[in-house]
């Protein structure tokens, strides 16, 4: 069994204490984290280890079992039943025995939580829930003529195996060439072609962890790094990251654990929040980590994606260790089903990921590859993210002027340079979560901030993601928000002091 941690409780928060929790280890349970026969820590520890009175961590066992999650037994504690859902709590199907790995994802695919649907016969009014590119901009005709030229000239080899397990060497090329913008010694031998980025992820974890590690990641962060990391049964540990950038004092408390693995963060536009390191911020992490061995996996998904400002030094640029991991994708700069993506790293940590996916998928298609070569050297990617670029400048545009309009006080909001996505907060926990039900009531979807922290624990904050909504629509939904917004703060005034 790998030992759960005790839950990060804040007081400030809406959610009282014992449903906190409660929401932590029932989190735990569904996602294989705790398994049925694992033991909760006894109240007395839990309560010492949260500062709170046993009374608290009685209340939250006794929703558990209410729940149908844990059993208390005199003797042997608080044991877990299992988990809920058609996944047999022995991780079996149809008598088939599951691995501790299927078995945590499965179980994260039945509990992710995301945007809330629309009520039966509710018009959308704005739809910000959605992190994928409008198909009807996608440039089809460029890319089918890519694929006829490379067929025609290429066919028989681009069919077949391409014994690159690296990539093919043009391709890497064209990468390199493209990332000296953010990386200025950037060279073909030190990209992998991957299957996406989160293929890379994968590799990266695959490569450098193993069971029981402790991986650092910021709060909020990406949600399917979270599922990825407790399949791996890896241990996220949360660090702050706001306004003023990543809480530099709690990530070197994090860094003095034994344990600790990794740190992973989106530097350039993060999801959920837009925001981005800025040069002393990035310059301030890497010497806290100088003088430790911990690798940094850097997601750049979105760096391309920039609209107003100039580029950042990817952090791999400014490591002196040469322990940073540069992640990133051509799946929302141009289309998800393109599937590449690509690792940038230092060659003997790379030759080590290219050989684990060796054995994965042997290679990434040649075929799509190649396909990419030619439309990168038509020009076609460039026209493409030209025009993507300026259509985001205008919907975050719209977005901002919407926000200072219409939001009332105490609501505040990010202002990215680039990217798909902002974030919307109110002042207190909990009130996110709230608006994004009240809204998706009268036609809006945004994702709740709840969806974005390890514990899903209330939020303050909503996402919004600009990839499907022009700026009409954005005046509409932030319209929307903003009467939620004041009819939450005016309901939160008014609650009697306790």
């Amino acid at each position: 069994m790998l030992r759960s941690p005790l839950p990060d409780l804040d007081p400030t928060a809406d959610a009282p204490l014992a449903t906190q929790i409660a929401a932590f280890y029932a989190a735990a349970i569904r996602e294989g984290r705790l398994r049925a026969g694992d033991r909760l820590p006894p109240i007395r520890v839990a309560a010492r280890g949260c500062a709170v009175a046993r009374a608290t961590v009685q209340d939250a066992y006794h929703r558990l079992a209410e729940d149908g999650l844990v059993e208390a037994t005199v003797g042997r504690g608080t044991t877990v039943c299992g988990a809920v859902g058609p996944v047999s709590p022995r991780g079996d199907t149809d008598g088939a025995p599951l691995s501790p790995y299927a078995l945590a994802a499965l179980q994260r695919m039945q509990t992710m939580p995301g945007a809330l649907p629309l009520p039966p016969g509710r018009e959308l009014v704005a739809d910000f829930a959605e992190l994928a590119p409008d198909g009807d901009r996608f440039p089809v005709d460029e890319w089918r003529a890519a694929m006829d030229a490379v067929l025609a000239r290429r066919g028989g080899d681009v069919l077949g195996y391409g014994f690159a397990p690296n990539g093919l060497p043009a391709l890497r090329e064209c990468i390199a060439g493209r990332m000296r913008d953010i990386d200025a010694n950037a060279t073909a031998a030190d990209v992998l072609i991957t299957a996406g980025a989160q293929q890379a992820l994968d590799l990266v974890l695959r490569t450098l962890c193993a069971p029981g590690d402790t991986v650092l990641v910021t709060d909020p962060s990406y949600h399917q790094m979270h599922g990825l990391l407790r399949a791996h049964g890896l241990v996220p540990a949360p660090i702050p990251f706001g306004p003023d950038g990543l809480d530099l004092d709690a990530l070197r408390r994090l860094l003095q654990r034994d344990g600790v693995r990794l740190l992973y963060l989106m530097p350039t536009f993060q999801n959920p929040t837009g925001r981005s390191l800025d040069l002393e911020q990035r310059h301030a992490l890497m010497e806290v980590l100088a003088a430790t061995p911990v690798p940094v996996v850097e997601d750049e998904y979105q760096h391309s994606l920039r609209f107003a400002g100039a580029p950042l030094p990817s952090l791999r640029s400014l490591d002196p260790r040469r322990r940073t991991v540069t992640v990133a994708t051509f799946s929302k700069e141009l289309f998800p089903a393109l599937r590449i993506g690509w690792l940038h790293a230092d060659r003997d940590l790379l030759a080590a990921m290219a050989a684990v996916k060796r054995f994965m998928d042997l290679e990434t298609s040649p075929l799509l590859q190649a396909a990419l070569v030619e439309f990168l050297r038509q020009g076609s990617l460039d026209r493409h993210l030209g025009e993507l670029r300026a259509t985001l400048r205008e919907r975050h545009a719209a977005l901002r002027a919407a926000c200072r309009r219409h939001l009332p006080p105490g609501c505040t909001w990010t202002e990215p340079d680039g990217g798909f996505v902002a974030w919307l907060e109110l002042p207190a926990a909990g009130l996110g979560d709230r608006l994004a039900e009240l809204a998706v009531a009268r036609g809006v979807r945004v994702v709740p901030g709840r969806v974005f922290d390890l514990h899903g624990r209330p939020s303050r904050g909503v996402r919004l993601c600009l990839a499907r909504t022009a700026p009409d629509r954005i005046e509409a939904g932030v319209l929307t928000l903003a009467a939620c917004a004041r009819e939450l703060l005016q309901r939160d005034a008014a609650r009697p002091f306790l």
